[in-house]
């Protein structure tokens, strides 16, 4: 065989051991929470399609927006709102005492 061959096929069993080894990393010596982490990170890169509603006391819709990537809340800090940003780069904060729901849209 020639140099460039043998290169070749040490080139992609290099890379073939190396997807088999990150996998099998993954699947057994992450913890639940270290897989947690990793999800949101590549939630944050890729990114979702929300549509985030805001209703008053009765019910009835007072806001809605669409094409949301991501709802960040306080999640047991000392942060008393929820923040997002808008298909339009504009900055969104609702306090904790509103109601409202953040739903995947399939656009």
């Amino acid at each position: 065989m020639k140099l460039k061959q043998k290169a070749l096929i040490f080139f992609i069993l290099l890379a073939l051991l190396t997807v088999i080894t990150t996998f099998l990393y993954f699947k057994y010596y992450f913890t639940y929470e270290q897989k947690n982490v990793v999800k949101r990170k590549i939630e944050s890169i890729t990114g979702m399609n929300l549509t985030v509603t805001v209703f008053d006391m009765n019910g009835k819709i007072v806001k809605r927006w669409s094409g949301v990537q991501k709802v960040t809340s306080g999640d047991g800090s000392d942060r008393d709102y929820s923040f997002f940003y808008t298909k339009d780069g504009k900055y969104v904060q609702i306090p904790n005492s509103v109601w409202y729901i953040a739903e995947e849209t399939s656009d």
